[in-house]
């Protein structure tokens, strides 16, 4: 409801369909999680906030791209397969970076993703936001994607769309809450980390509603796929995070470094296998080969 409103309201302001893709559809769609992620680190959950904001790109890239290109082909622009990637592994190395030189640690030895870092995320989301909004009134087109607009946007009136956004909110906020407090209790109850709270039921959960979105993507609008997904994962990295740091220091476990390093290789994999061939596509073969490495990853969590 809160996505369905909020573009809604984008479309009647005319907005172009590719802006409302990147910023709010992957805003929506992430808000269940920034809320779950938000409570986590306020109760001071460190492990589940970092393991929820890693994992789940990994899980969008790895996941959503393997599950849908099992029906449809996987297309992309060429500045989706550079600019886009290289942007979202660029915040994959300055999360790496700030946490592993953290600028004010309160204990030796202990990493802590603080204020200064927080300002830092949201600063350079902020500027990437910024570069597309003004390329897209530049240029007349965004760079994520070379679809026509439109013609006739569907769109309900303000009321409705008002009363779907406040429904969605609300529903977000009590959502959070009941996550958070069972998965603490799971923790508990039968000895499973954060961590691997983190990494796998939240990421799960997280990518299944944007592989919902993804789904039901009109074919004429299929360059939006990697688009929606960067925007996520750009959106979960430096927005979400920064705004968490925000609340309190975020303890950073380094063995983290690992799911980076993981992040960034299945970034540059799929860079490349868009290249490969001359349509910029993933298709069906190129995708197995991805839901193999997502069955990888996901017994690498286990076994962990």
């Amino acid at each position: 409801m809160l996505v369905d409103g909020a573009a809604s309201i984008a479309r009647r302001a005319r907005l172009p369909e590719s802006m409302i893709s990147f910023t709010v559809v992957a805003l929506g769609t992430s808000m269940p999680k920034l809320f779950t992620v938000l409570l986590a680190a306020y109760n001071g959950y460190h492990d589940l906030v970092m393991g929820t904001i890693i994992g789940s790109a990994i899980f969008n890239l790895l996941g959503i791209l393997s599950i849908t290109g099992f029906y449809r082909p996987i297309r992309a622009n060429k500045n989706t397969a550079t600019t886009g990637i290289l942007s979202m592994m660029a915040s994959a190395l300055l999360l790496w970076w700030l946490a592993n030189r953290s600028f004010s640690s309160v204990n030796v030895g202990t990493l802590y993703i603080t204020q200064p870092e927080a300002y830092l995320l949201l600063g350079a989301f902020v500027v990437f936001m910024t570069y597309g909004y003004f390329n897209n009134r530049k240029n007349r087109v965004i760079w994520f994607t070379e679809e026509a607009e439109p013609a006739v946007p569907e769109y309900y009136v303000t009321w409705f769309s008002v009363v779907l956004i406040l429904v969605g909110i609300v529903g977000l906020i009590a959502g959070g809450v009941l996550v958070v407090d069972n998965l603490i209790d799971i923790s508990r109850k039968y000895g499973m980390s954060q961590r691997f709270l983190g990494q796998f039921i939240l990421s799960i959960g997280g990518s299944v509603v944007m592989l919902y979105w993804i789904m039901i993507t009109k074919t004429n609008q299929s360059k939006f796929e990697v688009s929606k997904l960067v925007g996520t994962n750009m959106l979960n990295i430096l927005g979400m995070l920064g705004v968490a740091a925000l609340i309190q220091p975020i303890v950073y476990n380094p063995s983290f470094n690992i799911d980076i390093y993981i992040l960034l290789a299945v970034s540059l994999l799929i860079m490349g296998m868009l290249w490969m061939g001359r349509k910029l596509t993933l298709n069906l073969h190129k995708c197995r080969f991805l839901f193999v490495l997502l069955l990888a990853y996901m017994v690498y969590l286990f076994i962990r």
